[in-house]
This record gives C-alpha cells, structure tokens and sequence, in this order.
C-alpha cells in the first residue's frame, strides 16, 4: 500500500509538471449490471450453477485533470452486490436457489486517459462492507455477519465516452469491470462452508470468493474551473468554469 501510495504522488507530480492547464470537475454518476461472487470450488461443483444477480451504485466523483488528456478521480459510490447460485440436492430437491446480498461504500481511485471524447479508466477500489444478507432453499441464515469481511479491494477498468457537452458539462457513458483482489468470506465462513454452507460434495480445500461487477455507467460531469499558465507569466491562475 505505501508503494501504491508513492507511485501515485510520483505520477500526480509528473502530471501537473506537464501540464498547462489543470481542469477540476465534479460529477454525479450511477451505474448498473450483473453481479457474481466468484469461487472455484463452486464452478467445480456440478450440483452448482451461476446465475446473474443485480448490482448497482451511485455517488459522486472528484477529478483533476492535466491537460486534455490525463487525468485522476476520486469517488465515493454506495453501493449494492449480489450472488446468486441456482443447485441441486438429493435429499432437498432440484433447482434450490442460494442468494447472497451485501451492500458497501466504495472509495475509488482512478486514472483516467481521454483521446477524441474517448476514455479508458484503470485503478483500485476499497468496499466498506455495510451488511450482507442472505438466503439458501428459501430460508434467511440470519445474521452472517462474521461469515463476510468487513472490507475487500478490487481493481476497476473501464471505457467509454462523452455523447455531449459545453464548456461546463458533459454527459459520459461508458462499461466497468470490477474484480476482487481480496477475498469477501472470512476465516469464520470459511470453516463454516460458505458462501454455500448447504452442499452435496466436501471440498478438499477453501477457495478465495472475489466478489465481480459488470456495469453501464452514467455520469453528469460538471466543470468548476481551472488553473492556466499565461504567456506572459510563469506561474498559474485560477478561472472558474465558464469565464
């Protein structure tokens, strides 16, 4: 994380030093897809099959932008995952469904290149797991809290573009791909079988359960200003947005 931390100061140095112009907006933005919690013991197990669950989230975003091109952004979304498995059971019955909910906030930190209104976006997010709930063949487990991390980190990908604007805003559309780097099942769920406690088959070993989104997004992007170097002068100066 401190390495993380350096290379970023090191690269918002580079950026800014280049740059002629350093463009700050806000925004407002949401997003929605398909949802899954992924675990190789579960895509190894025939009873088990994936099915889509709905994952969304909204909030907002600060970014700082070097130039017409590069840029960093900061968002912080709330938001919604889910799973959802669909199994069979001899002594149960066929087609059980188990379903698994948790609800996070999101810290976001982006780089973003932008070329001819087209952008590709690549970074970390850190979740704040608020609450998870879930049900298996119908019944609610109750609180499985403990089962579930409280927290876990992904890295984020995303393109898109920007369908229209003025100098003062602009409305973007694009795809984001999340995937998790830490596992959401802890120690506690891990021995107690989840994320699918209810299973035919023991599995020899435990498998990391990365939590994955693939999502539309929108965002009103909204300028509020701008530093720029004048010819005459070398140091920097405020304009705010549409002056």
């Amino acid at each position: 994380m401190k390495n993380f931390t350096l290379a970023i100061c090191f690269l918002l140095t580079g950026l800014s030093l280049s740059a002629q112009e350093i463009w700050i907006e806000a925004a407002l933005k949401g997003g929605y897809g398909a949802s899954f919690l992924l675990n190789k013991n579960i895509f190894d197990d025939d009873s088990y099959s994936y099915q889509v669950a709905p994952g969304y989230n909204y909030g907002g975003k600060f970014a700082v932008n070097f130039g017409p091109f590069n840029g960093i952004s900061m968002e912080g979304l709330f938001s919604k995952g889910g799973a959802k498995w669909r199994y069979d059971n001899e002594l149960l019955g066929t087609d059980l469904e188990n379903e698994l909910e948790w609800k996070s906030f999101d810290a976001l930190l982006l780089f973003r290149h932008i070329n001819n209104r087209v952008y590709v976006e690549l970074g970390p997010k850190y979740s704040f797991v608020k609450s998870v709930n879930q049900t298996d063949n119908g019944i609610d487990l109750g609180d499985v809290s403990r089962y579930y991390n409280d927290n876990y980190i992904s890295g984020v990908l995303g393109f898109g573009g920007y369908i229209t604007g003025t100098e003062t805003f602009s409305l973007g559309l694009g795809l984001r791909f999340h995937y998790g780097l830490t596992d959401l099942v802890s120690g506690d769920g891990q021995k107690a079988g989840f994320p699918n406690p209810i299973k035919l088959l023991d599995y020899e070993s435990t498998a990391v359960s990365r939590p994955a989104l693939a999502e539309f997004m929108i965002e009103f992007n909204f300028g509020i200003g701008h530093w720029a170097q004048s010819a005459c002068s070398d140091r920097m100066r405020f304009h705010r947005a549409g002056r």
